[in-house]
């Protein structure tokens, strides 16, 4: 198996990395690193308001046009915007991105955050994963777009990113909008729309774990077959289970996976500039 070149591939390809899990490290992404992001307040289409969290570059990179830099949609787990995920958007620009965090849930409950360690909250993730209205998200996902582009910063080209649920929406979001690039975390839903595969237009790379409990054995295989004869798409798959990005779970982290899996997804995205 091959690694997914910078260039588009002619098809679909698929590439294979061995990782081990490992204790997650005291490191910088932890929950109570200081943060210059702030929560913004957007207005839904049908009228509703719901939340996202901003993090915007300290400074535009020096190789970066004087249009600014690429805006990134970063798409929440089942446990919501939390600070986890506030620090992952901090990270990302970081790296140069206007990044947005909208929630997705807010619909079924407003501002909603869950420990994944308190099995009651964690519940209530699964319930509000099972009872989301995916049409409904794309459109919230719209208007954080709308929003990134209309920021000075943005170069108006936009990536879109997620883990777990949020890796699902990703996946849609490049089947339903257009965007530049997506970047889907193990999507636990991805199997449910691959009819929709085939409307991807844009760059798009899988990350999955071949032991991810939370979906189906032959993920990699069903989304190989639904992108089939689509240019520039990647499937790289990691020997580890579910939420292997995820830094404050010790029982999932694999450095390794993450590491590999954050470079491609910087290297995607890194194009939009």
């Amino acid at each position: 198996m091959r690694m997914a070149e910078v260039e588009p591939p002619p098809q679909t390809c698929v590439t294979l990395i061995a990782t081990r899990t490992v204790t997650a490290p005291t490191n910088p992404l932890r929950n109570d690193s200081p943060m210059s992001g702030q929560q913004i307040t957007l207005t839904a289409d049908d009228g509703g308001q719901f939340t996202a969290w901003m993090a915007l570059p300290d400074a535009v990179p020096d190789e970066a046009p004087a249009s600014g830099v690429p805006g990134i949609v970063m798409l929440h787990e089942i446990f919501g915007v939390t600070g986890w995920i506030k620090n992952t958007a901090e990270m990302f620009a970081a790296r140069g991105f206007c990044v947005i965090a909208p929630e997705m849930f807010w619909r079924l409950e407003p501002n909603f955050i869950a420990d994944f360690a308190v099995p009651e909250q964690r519940q209530r993730g699964m319930d509000h994963k099972a009872r989301i209205d995916h049409g409904k998200a794309i459109d919230d996902i719209a208007t954080a777009i709308a929003h990134l582009k209309s920021l000075p910063q943005c170069n108006g080209k936009i990536g879109v990113t997620g883990f777990c649920t949020g890796g699902t929406m990703a996946y849609l979001t490049a089947t339903r909008l257009k965007v530049d690039a997506a970047a889907p975390y193990y999507g636990t839903q991805i199997h449910e729309f691959l009819n929709e595969g085939k409307n991807i237009t844009c760059p798009t790379i899988f990350h999955m774990g071949d032991r991810d409990d939370h979906v189906p054995a032959d993920i990699a295989a069903l989304v190989e077959g639904a992108t089939a004869g689509l240019p520039d798409i990647a499937i790289h798959r990691y020997d580890t289970g579910h939420a292997f990005a995820h830094t404050e779970r010790a029982d999932h982290y694999s450095k390794e996976a993450t590491d590999a899996a954050h470079a491609r997804t910087f290297e995607l995205f890194d194009r939009l500039r």
